[in-house]
């Protein structure tokens, strides 16, 4: 890790867990990185679940809602929760 970057620790759930074989990422990204960021670099290391994260809420350290243009805090964990169904 360089002084640019900083470390997500990304959490997969549900369905995207199964499709990305894993439900924990590491990555290194850039210290301006946004949630759409983040989207971009996930559809393209992970192609099977890149039609599914523009359906997905983005939660970061335990429960704080991110929206696409919002700058994602040093060294965060982010969990990717599928749509969840019910009525």
């Amino acid at each position: 890790m360089d002084a640019q970057t900083h470390t997500l620790t990304i959490r997969l759930f549900a369905n995207l867990k199964e499709k990305a074989g894993t439900d924990c990422l590491t990555l290194e990204v850039p210290l301006t990185c946004t949630v759409n960021g983040l989207r971009t670099r996930l559809k393209h290391d992970y192609p099977a679940i890149a039609f599914q994260l523009n359906k997905v809420l983005y939660t970061v350290n335990g429960g704080q809602v991110f929206i696409s243009d919002e700058v994602l805090p040093l060294n965060s964990e982010v969990s990717i929760l599928p749509p969840f169904g019910g009525g």
